[in-house]
């Protein structure tokens, strides 16, 4: 008796022979099979079935492959669906494309059975894994947001009730520290499965936001903030969940190791029709310049932190065409970050 995995696979080609071929090959194992003859038709029906796999042909009328594969990973709700591609195209430039536009394999051919079935069974496993370690990923964290939420509101009241005190301060920072360390956890592993797509941001309201955020933490330092913005509605395109993870990260960076009552100092301006923003402090000079944007790497280990918030800022930077500039003399340390938009 045949078993039913009830997996839903998606065959996409335009030559009936193929899909008949694949057809047989995979009718025998119990997958529940879904035809398309073109790309468009293709994308319709994962739009109603949502297919755990797909498999694309390259060669074919209206949009080829690669373009429907493209329009698939920018569909939110088809993105994650992994996509083997199906050709007789042999020069590597064909493969190396069928890779960049998002997908995960390709099986040359004519096919052989034994291939494919491995291919197809290794594919799905490994999404089924992904899936499972996101979900987990997701219920991990609600169950260290929670709680914090939970201190947080319970200082809040609190401080309402009796005032603010030194021990308030104390526990909103260490609360502050902590959840920047869970938030870099959570997109450093995020990243690997989601897009985080960009966004026009208001950089001035959004650094004013992060600023008020680490007000509790400076204060404990006795450390204030100056922020100078030079140019009128400074607009950066950008998701706003790595822009937060950058900002969030230099920052408290900075009032870590600045030194008390010192003042740390923010600035938007233009240059060169470049958007420059930068964050400095007064206090350590960070003496391996060329290391702190490695990954674990900690200049200090005597310090509270893991040593990925930096190597995310690097990633960040990198993702969106922005160039960081890093200087540090005579103890004073100052990030800067010039971006411009791409026409």
């Amino acid at each position: 008796m045949k078993k039913t995995l009830h997996k839903k696979i998606l065959i996409i080609d335009d030559v009936s022979e193929n899909i008949n071929v694949l057809r047989h090959m995979l009718d025998k194992h119990g997958y529940e099979l879904f035809m398309a003859k073109d790309g468009l038709k293709g994308i319709e029906i994962a739009k109603n079935i949502q297919p755990d796999l797909i498999l694309l042909d390259i060669m074919m009328p209206i949009i080829d492959g690669y373009e429907t594969c493209t329009k698939l990973k920018k569909d939110k709700n088809l993105k994650d669906i992994p996509v083997i591609f199906l050709s007789a195209l042999t020069n590597i430039e064909d493969k190396v494309k069928a890779f960049e536009v998002g997908g995960i394999d390709y099986i040359p051919k004519p096919f052989n059975e034994q291939e494919v079935i491995i291919r197809v069974k290794a594919h799905l496993q490994t999404n089924i894994i992904i899936t499972s370690l996101n979900n987990l990923l997701e219920k991990s964290f609600h169950e260290i947001y929670t709680p914090l939420s939970v201190i947080q509101t319970g200082i809040e009241m609190q401080t309402l009730e009796y005032g603010p005190s030194e021990y308030m301060d104390s526990i909103k920072a260490a609360m502050i520290n902590l959840n920047v360390v869970s938030d870099d956890i959570y997109y450093a592993i995020k990243k690997e499965i989601s897009p985080f797509d960009p966004r026009w941001l208001e950089l001035d309201l959004f650094i004013e936001k992060q600023i008020k955020y680490f007000k509790p933490l400076a204060k404990t330092k006795y450390i204030t903030f100056s922020f100078d913005n030079e140019i009128e509605n400074p607009m950066i395109y950008i998701n706003d969940v790595e822009l937060k993870r950058l900002l969030l990260n230099v920052l408290s960076n900075a009032i870590k190791y600045a030194s008390p009552n010192t003042i740390i100092k923010i600035k938007i301006k233009n240059r060169n029709d470049k958007i420059v923003f930068s964050i400095s402090n007064q206090g350590r000079i960070i003496k391996n310049k060329d290391e702190i944007f490695k990954n674990l790497f900690q200049e200090d280990s005597n310090h509270f932190g893991l040593g990925i918030g930096l190597d995310i800022v690097a990633q960040v930077c990198k993702k969106n065409k922005i160039e960081v500039k890093v200087k540090s003399v005579n103890n004073f340390t100052k990030f800067s970050f010039i971006y411009k938009e791409e026409k």
